[in-house]
């Protein structure tokens, strides 16, 4: 099927352009936001060729379409921008008040990291082949060619305040650029230049500045709090001095309110949360390891999973992250998995969906196509991932395996775990056991039958299902 005619049908199916509030994607899942859930035709989106599933979670309606995302988003968008739909709505970013609290809350912290996936991961990676480099002494840390790798490595994370800024503002429906402007305001040189001084002041007040690079949860407070005073301030404000009055008061209220308030307190409280896990793995980490091990495909399955990237992130910036060590065997898990299917299944079809996905899911770490396409349907699989999950979760929070840089979890990410040979062995135990599970028990012969038949797309070109 071709990606504009998949676009097209999915466009259809979730009630029309006029009820796409907004549309974002991650790796493998559109995102929208709808104005009437109800509207969405779930059953029939699921029994669509090139459809893995289909998520409601977190106030979001998520077609899960695997690793061609990006080709079918940009169909969409094109729909919804101007192409063949010209009135449509969907490519405003404001978040209207939809479902519970809990749920309106992490909508926006997906909706935030979404666009920057890509950029972290990339840049992990160059992290992961720098450390290989590295160990086998073909670069050396202190030449100007490291540093310049390094740097394009480092920079996402060190500005991710900046980034942030702006992809949470646009989230929260404020003016992106000034989102942005705040997280710049906490890494500009005359700010940070006053990190350590017992004099700083702002006013007469006290200044606790700190080192925000590589934060979170400062920068999240204080777009929160710029998207409220933004549309105060429209209403106010005479529409002839709006362009440059607005931001201007934004910047004078938050960039001060955020180094006095939100910004040390959002750096407490990621503090306090990488404590506490830290305690919990040092105190129990089998037993945090196995719960995280087991139970993480789960999340994924919910599509709640980009909601402890926060979490990870801060962790990262107190020096390591447990958490996602203890996640990454429930990955191998899945992977051991497909790979057990693809080696035993008689189907063609199967064998065609099941041995991409492997390798998709060893050199990306993405393993959504695995989940809906072979696990989901082959549910005696689904043990089989709690049991290898949890057992190399375990292992992994016994050895104290943490993550270093920001990475997917796979085959090439491994360089960025310490220590390497137990997160490796983690992993590899995850893997092979959940391989060695399903080759001897094997999987559904009949698997999980939807109640219609994938619908296709009148088409002249061919589009994987994973």
């Amino acid at each position: 099927m071709s990606y504009s005619g998949l676009a097209k049908t999915i466009l259809q199916l979730v009630g029309s352009a006029e009820n796409v509030q907004a549309l974002v994607h991650c790796a493998t899942r559109l995102r929208f936001t709808l104005h009437d859930n109800s509207k969405a035709n779930k059953t029939e989106l699921q029994n669509l060729n090139g459809i893995l599933s289909v998520v409601e979670s977190g106030g979001q309606f998520q077609v899960i379409v695997g690793s061609h995302v990006s080709h079918v988003y940009r169909e969409l968008m094109t729909l919804l921008s101007g192409g063949a739909v010209t009135a449509a709505s969907a490519t405003r970013t404001e978040s209207k008040a939809k479902g519970s609290l809990g749920a309106r809350i992490f909508e926006v912290v997906s909706g935030s990291f979404s666009p920057l996936i890509g950029a972290m991961a990339g840049s992990g990676m160059i992290k992961a082949l720098l450390a290989v480099l590295v160990m086998l002494q073909w670069i050396d840390p202190a030449s100007s060619t490291y540093l310049i790798l390094s740097a394009a490595a480092n920079s996402v994370f060190h500005f991710l305040p900046v980034l942030l800024g702006i992809s949470a503002a646009i989230k929260m429906g404020a003016n992106g650029y000034v989102g942005g402007a705040i997280g710049a305001a906490l890494m500009e040189p005359n700010f940070t230049g006053l990190i350590g001084s017992q004099s700083a002041t702002f006013f007469g007040i006290p200044v606790v500045a700190i080192n925000y690079a590589s934060t979170v949860f400062p920068v999240f407070i204080a777009v929160a709090i710029l998207a409220i005073l933004e549309k105060f301030l429209k209403r106010v404000c005479p529409h002839n001095i709006q362009m440059f009055m607005v931001p201007m008061l934004c910047l004078l209220a938050i960039v001060p309110l955020t180094v006095l308030a939100f910004g040390p307190f959002g750096v407490y409280l990621g503090n306090l949360i990488a404590d506490g896990i830290n305690w919990l793995s040092a105190h129990s980490g089998i037993l945090t390891g196995a719960v995280i091990g087991g139970s993480m495909m789960f999340l994924v399955v919910l599509g709640l999973h980009w909601g402890i990237v926060p979490i990870i992130i801060a962790n990262l910036g107190a020096g390591g992250d447990p958490i996602a060590a203890m996640w990454a065997p429930a990955t191998f898990a899945q992977m051991g998995v497909a790979l057990a299917i693809f080696l035993r299944a008689k189907d063609a079809n199967v064998k065609a969906l099941a041995g991409p996905a492997t390798v998709t899911g060893l050199l990306a770490g993405v393993t959504e196509p695995i989940i809906y396409g072979l696990i989901m349907r082959f549910r005696r699989t689904i043990p089989v991932v709690v049991i290898a999950g949890a057992v190399g979760g375990a292992l992994n929070g016994a050895f104290q395996a943490k993550l270093t840089a920001f990475a997917f979890h796979s085959v090439l990410s491994i360089p960025v775990f310490t220590p390497v040979l137990q997160y490796a062995i983690g992993i590899g135990t995850g893997f092979g056991l959940a391989f060695l599970l399903t080759m001897m028990f094997g999987f559904d012969k009949k698997p999980v039958k939807t109640e219609h038949k994938k619908r296709p797309m009148a088409t002249t070109t061919s589009l994987a299902t994973n």
